[in-house]
């Protein structure tokens, strides 16, 4: 390669990380200061993640199966979504406690290098390396979709595939060449199958562009050509089948599944206000659920964007074909049949238009193809292009100002308002001062620097405008909490017993965290077997086994260890309870629970879990398993209730008496207790802000004939119903839990390698209940034998035991693998053969 090349690839490369470094020693981000990004997934799911990642590949033990995934679940399609990037490699050389930092590193780089495959496509497509392409490699990696979204870093890896998979399509088409689209889409499909999945169909649409710029339809080779794209399409596909195969055999127990015909209506996604995206400051990190297609690419792309429809230097068909695929693109975020089909046909949960950044790619060169036709030669059409760009982006800020105006006035309460004037003058202001060099530049070349200047001044503007919106968390203190709850519960599991769980129910990481941090995937972080999870991949079984119980979860996404019971503990082996108090930790209880496998009555087999009745299906869940009538939760008795008037809500009175000995908990449904309250004695019952939904909530432990008085201020309407409120016996079901804790599996293995292996004697025939979700991935062995797994209690696994000794093993294996391994090196091989074949039927076509 020729040292002008090099010099060419490497700044690429380096003016992208010069601008993502200046942009965060700006506002003080890790490596440069002491802020980090905690917020949103980054901070409530990537940091945990991308720890387990590290820990993996330091240790050299790669397991596919967590327990510190809620209950336990398949790594896999958490592996597939969020880590498969080469650049989390960067994690070894950091240590956990510094994982945030190295996050912010890898995002930093993924920028850098988008830089890089950006200026390759650009060099193959216009068969050149000049500088001046510099202005759309910056004004692509900084683009609408990064600066709304860097914090997401695994889609970030899909941008740099991009302009990859558009050279291979351009090699295809020209040279009749495939390699470089075969692997550039499969390694996308594989480094995040989600925005891969997009990248197919992107494939097709510009396959058709590009065939309709070479004229390809109207050549001989034309059937050759189309034949070679599908085949290379199909076989890129297969061959990532070791991906997608077992990702999707466990997306398939998540609420992925789900259909919503509203998903599939063609109506419209968004309207005119759409056009403030255009400019600086569109979007806000506050809107990051909610906002229009995050399109923004510099006002220099949008005036010769639209130059290159204005120019009389750019042919009617070569505008019609521009026009095409920009329609195409467009109306495939527009109308929400189309933008769903995009989403893998789900409608997104926040973080809306994920394929904006193809919408961007293409209006970004179709902005260079106006560069390279001279359009800025042209006073009138740079004129004609800076009006437009101005009138599209007032137009979408009126709207944005008079939509909130309008609904005000028909008496529909005042909505919020995100018009920005500051980012709107911004925006005009630079749309003149591009328009005036992108004009100068045609007379002198070295206005190409002002110009550089102004593309690196709007991205770092429009970048630092949506980061200003975000909290930032401190690293200093996270390192220094992180490092102390770590050695606190490496010593807590070192010297527990195997095979059992732990809840962390005071974290002091939380001070770490610019907003509330609701611990979810802690357990994931810590390398502790807990209860809570926050991921994409929950599985709907478990989250509805758990929720039934009374845990509670506030979306599909989410199953939190508040809401357990002494009884849930034991069942899910639970055995320490330990908080940061005085900024120390203590063990607040210890649960001395059963192991994760215990021998109960075959009564398991015929219980069902009802919805909405939490207290009532522990309690016959207890007796299940006991195999016994004995009532473990006991109604407390109602002396008297009221109901008043308090507002818009009520205030209902309870005055109760405990009937036995122990925990007293409360549960009814359905409540929102965000905006209920709930009184003990007069004085309110401190409770997380964030529980929106029914939960069991614990009102203290009371002796047998108590006097309690309870109030609960909501609007939802309750009754006189002595159910609300049920009382543990402690007594019962101290006996039953010493009975279930002697004949509980003797755990040999550390949860860590997806074995599970114990021993125990069996006096008599009697199932073994095992409080690890049911999985097909899981195979039991009894003393060497293969025996039936049978799914019980919603989503628990049990096996059939004899009586005598047992060895017992569990071994995980991820569902779908194996095949999909088959499929890949099947694909793989008839890929090589494709192109043995291809180069004897198609010898004048190849180089």
């Amino acid at each position: 390669m020729r040292k002008h090349n090099v010099l060419y690839y490497l700044l690429a490369f380096f003016i992208n990380l010069f601008l993502i470094s200046a942009i965060f020693y700006y506002v003080g981000l890790v490596p440069f200061g002491d802020g980090n990004f905690l917020t949103s997934d980054l901070g409530t799911q990537y940091i945990a993640f991308l720890t387990e990642l590290r820990r993996q590949l330091v240790t050299g033990n790669i397991h596919l199966y967590l327990f510190s995934q809620s209950l336990g679940d398949n790594f896999f399609p958490i592996i597939s979504y969020y880590l498969l990037s080469p650049f989390n490699l960067i994690l070894v050389l950091f240590t956990s406690a510094k994982v945030p930092i190295a996050a912010d590193v890898i995002i930093m780089l993924k920028i850098s290098t988008m830089g890089l495959t950006m200026a390759y496509f650009l060099a193959k497509y216009f068969k050149n390396n000049s500088y001046s392409n510099y202005f759309f490699t910056v004004a692509y990696s900084f683009c609408g979709f990064v600066a709304s979204y860097f914090y997401d870093l695994m889609w970030l890896d899909a941008l740099i595939m991009l302009p990859l998979v558009a050279c291979g399509l351009l090699k295809l088409i020209d040279k009749n060449k495939v390699v470089l689209y075969y692997f550039s889409l499969f390694l996308a499909i594989v480094f995040n199958y989600y925005l891969g999945y997009m990248l197919c169909i992107f494939s097709v649409c510009f396959f058709i562009y590009l065939a309709l710029e070479s004229n390809l339809f109207q050549k001989r080779n034309r059937f050759v050509i189309i034949r070679n794209f599908l085949v290379s399409s199909i076989l890129a596909g297969l061959s990532a089948a070791f991906v997608l195969i077992p990702t999707f055999a466990g997306m398939m127990k998540t609420a992925k599944t789900s259909f919503d015909v509203f998903n599939y209506l063609p109506s419209a996604r968004f309207g005119f206000e759409a056009f403030t995206q255009l400019g600086i400051g569109g979007n806000t990190f506050a809107q990051r659920l909610h906002h229009g297609p995050s399109v923004f690419m510099t006002t220099t792309v949008l005036i010769l964007l639209l130059g290159y429809f204005f120019s009389k230097r750019i042919t009617k068909q070569d505008k019609g074909h521009a026009f095409f695929l920009i329609g195409v693109l467009l109306l495939s975020m527009f109308v929400t049949t189309f933008n769903t089909i995009w989403h893998m046909f789900q409608n997104p949960a926040g973080f809306p238009f994920r394929n904006s950044f193809i919408f961007s790619f293409i209006c970004i060169l179709i902005a260079h193809k106006a560069f390279s036709a001279g359009v800025f030669k042209d006073v009138n059409t740079v004129i004609y292009a800076s009006c437009t760009a101005g009138i599209l982006i007032s137009v979408g800020y009126l709207t944005e100002w008079m939509i909130p105006k309008l609904i005000q006035q028909m008496g529909f309460g005042k909505p919020d308002n995100e018009y920005n004037g500051y980012y709107y003058t911004l925006t005009l202001i630079c749309i003149m001062i591009s328009a005036i060099f992108i004009y100068l530049y045609g007379k002198n070349k070295y206005f190409g620097i002002a110009l550089m200047v102004l593309i690196a001044f709007e991205v770092g503007a429009n970048f630092t405008s949506v980061i200003d919106t975000a909290g930032f968390g401190s690293q200093s203190i996270y390192q220094k909490q992180y490092k102390q709850e770590a050695d606190v519960l490496t010593g807590i599991k070192r010297d527990s017993e195997i095979g059992h769980r732990i809840i962390v129910s005071k974290s002091g990481l939380n001070k770490a965290f610019p907003e509330q941090y609701n611990n979810y995937n802690d357990p994931i972080l810590f390398n502790i077997n807990g209860l809570s999870l926050y991921s994409s991949t929950l599985s709907q079984s478990t989250l509805d086994t758990m929720n039934k119980l009374g845990y509670f979860s506030r979306n599909v996404r989410r199953i939190s260890y508040i809401g357990g019971t002494q009884l849930t503990n034991t069942l899910f082996g639970v055995d320490d309870d330990i908080g940061q108090w005085s900024h120390s930790y203590e063990v607040e209880t210890d649960y001395n629970s059963p192991s994760l496998g215990f021998l109960v009555s075959s009564d398991i087999y015929d219980f069902q879990l009802m919805s909405n009745r939490a207290l009532d299906n522990q309690n016959r869940l207890w007796q299940s398993i006991n195999g016994t009538n004995t009532q473990y939760f006991k109604n407390a008795k109602i002396n008297d209730w009221t109901k008043i008037k308090s507002g818009k809500k009520n205030l209902y009175e309870y005055d109760l008496t405990t009937t036995t000995n122990g925990e007293l908990y409360l549960y009814t449904s359905p409540i929102n207790y965000v905006h209920s309250k709930v009184y003990i004695n007069g004085k309110r019952l401190k409770m997380d802000t964030l529980i929106n939904s029914a939960t069991v909530i614990d009102l203290g432990n009371y002796d047998s004939g108590e006097k309690v008085k309870v109030g609960i201020r909501t609007k939802q309407p309750l009754e006189e119903d002595p159910g609300y409120f049920k009382t543990l016996d402690a007594a019962e079901f101290s006996k039953s839990k010493n009975n279930i804790r002697q004949n509980s599996l003797n755990i040999t293995s550390r949860l860590n390698h997806d074995t599970v292996r114990g021993n125990i004697d069996v006096k008599k025939s009697s199932p073994m209940l095992f409080s690890i979700p049911f999985d097909n991935g899981w195979k039991a062995f009894d003393n060497g034998k293969q025996v039936k797994t049978y799914q019980v209690i919603g989503n628990l696994t049990a096996i059939d035991l004899k009586p005598g000794h047992h060895k017992i093993v569990l071994k995980y294996e991820v569902p779908g693998l194996k095949i999909g391994w088959i499929i890949t090196v099947i694909s793989m091989i008839l890929f090589g053969l494709f192109l043995i074949i291809k180069r004897k039927i198609d010898p004048k076509m190849n180089d």
